[in-house]
């Protein structure tokens, strides 16, 4: 039985809106990833610190070695809240990056980097930490939970963040922070507040969710610019 001339033409219109609706979904893959903001990489760099005016700073020597922060010299552990970092490293198609490594640093409980001179450091914090992204592109860490800070009697404040350096191979390294979701501080960061794509910066707030092993855990990836 020959199907009406309206039916067929319904169905007609039909698959064009259903293959008009997949053409932006197929321009944005094309378009790729949005590569992650670069961030300065400040003046608490462990293995190459500048140090600020009047709160100097000396490189760490011998440079911490693992990815677990919390891990410090003599068997100490780290004070503050433990939790754990991983993601992926990816290229702007979204595909895994192997063989970079990702380096992190940040202050410990106290609110102090392991750089600086003169500071009440947390002697079970490591303040730094590498790791080589596998085949999948993946890393991760085990650190504390960062707070906040301020310097020169509120001049500088930052909210809390997680210093992170990538040496992918073959690439310019890139320099970033991750950010936490729902910090107070966020709004008024400097740093923040500069990303304006609100889909990027959500990519750059970390949620933290707990994790079968009592521990909370976020997932931060990272997409490197064109190469």
């Amino acid at each position: 039985m020959t199907r009406p001339l309206h039916t067929n033409r319904r169905r007609a219109i039909a698959l064009i809106a259903k293959a008009a609706a997949l053409i932006p979904l197929a321009a944005a893959a094309a378009d790729g990833l949005k590569p992650t903001p670069e961030v300065t990489v400040g003046p608490f760099y462990p293995p190459d610190p500048t140090g600020l005016p009047f709160f100097g700073a000396r490189a760490l020597s011998p440079l911490p070695q693992g990815n677990d922060l919390t891990a410090g010299p003599n068997g100490r552990r780290a004070e503050g809240d433990t939790i754990r970092l991983s993601g992926r490293v990816l290229d702007i198609a979204g595909q895994p990056v192997a063989g970079a490594k990702v380096e992190i640093w940040q202050v410990d409980a106290r609110g102090h980097y392991a750089v600086e001179t003169g500071a009440d450091h947390d002697p079970g914090f490591a303040g730094y930490g590498a790791h080589m992204t596998d085949a999948d592109g993946a890393y991760v860490f085990t650190t504390v939970r960062p707070r906040a800070y301020g310097r020169y009697a509120g001049l500088i404040q930052r909210t809390a963040h997680i210093h992170m350096r990538v040496w992918p191979p073959r690439r310019k390294t890139l320099t970033t922070e991750v950010w936490f979701a729902g910090e107070p501080g966020n709004d008024k960061d400097s740093f923040v507040s500069r990303i304006r794509d609100l889909q990027l910066r959500r990519r750059m707030l970390v949620q933290l969710q707990p994790e079968a092993d009592g521990l909370r855990a976020g997932v931060f990836d990272v997409v490197l610019p064109a190469a």
